[in-house]
């Protein structure tokens, strides 16, 4: 069986030599951890199960496979309309999580992300 060698950039190349240094192993052990973690992210995905992600506010959000095929498409630019609203409810929040969320929803609405 031919063996198959992943293109990686000059970045991507540095990234592995670092990792490789750092756990004292080969070069293609790392590539073949980096695969089986992303094999195993996307059957999760792909079966219905939950992968658990954390936002940079510290929060972790679990996320289903009808949320995970939202974030590969083209995103969820919200109307005038419902940002406002989100406003209004950012105005009236009195709990600093809930602002640090409406916020962060506000910004994604806004930037369809």
């Amino acid at each position: 069986m031919a063996r198959l060698q992943p293109i990686l950039s000059p970045s991507e190349l540095a990234l592995v030599d670092q990792v490789a240094e750092l756990t004292g192993s080969k070069r293609t052990e790392v590539i073949k951890s980096a695969l089986t973690v992303y094999h195993w992210f996307v059957r999760q995905a792909l079966t219905g199960s939950q992968v658990v992600a954390r936002k940079q506010s510290g929060e972790e959000v679990a996320l289903e496979t009808a949320e995970l095929s939202v974030l590969g498409g083209k995103g969820q630019q919200l109307s005038p309309e419902e940002l406002g609203v989100l406003a209004k409810r950012l105005a009236a929040a009195a709990d600093p999580k809930e602002a640090a969320r409406l916020k962060e929803r506000i910004t994604r609405g806004f930037y369809g992300i």
